[in-house]
């Protein structure tokens, strides 16, 4: 059976988005909407606005799964059987709702073939060197971090990691629970675990991952690639954009045709981590 090339998967777990949220939606519709979307729900969750809303704007799918927070949707980041209900597709674009995407170059993207391609995080602050256990396994940190909250997957590969792996998986998932807090991120632990768990695991290099995707955290304006005084700078997407640095990238946003208002509790919101 021949597969069709990409979805695009947006995680919903409201009945219908926020004002800055449906920003997001309204521009993922705008740009990808000749590639199907599937809104990845929850299993009791009531969908309606969300089909109401696309109808005549994309081919809309629904994909339930018992999920109703970030733990929950950790665990399915990591499972063979999420993967398994796209199996369709070579590839998903996860595109969250405080995602922004500023152009169509989704298809280039695909055609590079890599496993895993996602927003490049600009924290330089955030990551702890690896302690001595960790580098005697051979696992420092890798060149970047990639967020999982806009990123390119190729669907076999994952499904066949999550599965092969699934124990190790599970016991790195355990740790991070014993840790406290969230204390297990799906998106550090593939950049960093899978490209040495299998040699023929793919990312992109730096360089190139900083075109596909940006997470702006809490690097300093002058040491990102990309400015928002120039829209031809800018990456393919970006992913954060409501919780973090709203400001930096609101004049960006406005350039394409949005009448962003920006809340004054959301202005005043702190950087968080990745994976969120």
């Amino acid at each position: 059976m021949s597969k069709s090339l990409v979805t695009v998967v947006i995680p919903i777990i409201a009945e219908q988005p926020t004002a800055l949220e449906l920003i997001s939606l309204d521009q993922t519709l705008k740009v990808l909407g000749n590639y199907p979307i599937t809104f990845m729900a929850r299993t009791e969750l009531d969908t309606t606005w969300y089909e109401d809303y696309c109808r005549g704007k994309a081919t809309v799918f629904i994909e339930r799964f018992a999920w109703s927070g970030y733990k929950t949707f950790v665990a399915l980041m990591m499972s063979p059987r999420f993967y398994q209900r796209f199996r369709a597709y070579e590839y998903m674009l996860i595109c969250h709702l405080d995602a922004f995407v500023f152009r169509n170059e989704l298809e280039q993207w695909c055609s590079l073939g890599y496993d895993y391609t996602g927003a490049v995080v600009y924290n330089p602050d955030f990551w702890n060197h690896p302690g001595i256990i960790k580098r005697l396994m051979g696992f420092n940190n890798p060149e970047y971090y990639a967020n999982g909250g806009f990123c390119l997957k190729k669907v076999a590969s994952f499904q066949r990691l999550t599965s092969r792996f699934k124990y190790y998986i599970a016991l790195h998932e355990l740790l991070g629970r014993l840790r406290g807090a969230i204390g297990f991120y799906d998106d550090l632990f593939v950049t960093q675990h899978f490209p040495k768990l299998s040699s023929n695991f793919r990312m992109p290099p730096k360089a190139l991952a900083e075109k596909f995707g940006a997470d702006y955290m809490t690097t300093a304006e002058v040491d990102l690639p990309f400015t928002n005084r120039d829209n031809t700078t800018l990456p393919f997407g970006i992913h954060g954009w409501i919780q973090r640095n709203i400001e930096f990238w609101a004049p960006c946003i406005r350039r394409y045709g949005h009448d962003l208002q920006i809340p004054e509790a959301v202005a005043a919101t702190p950087a968080v981590a990745a994976g969120a």
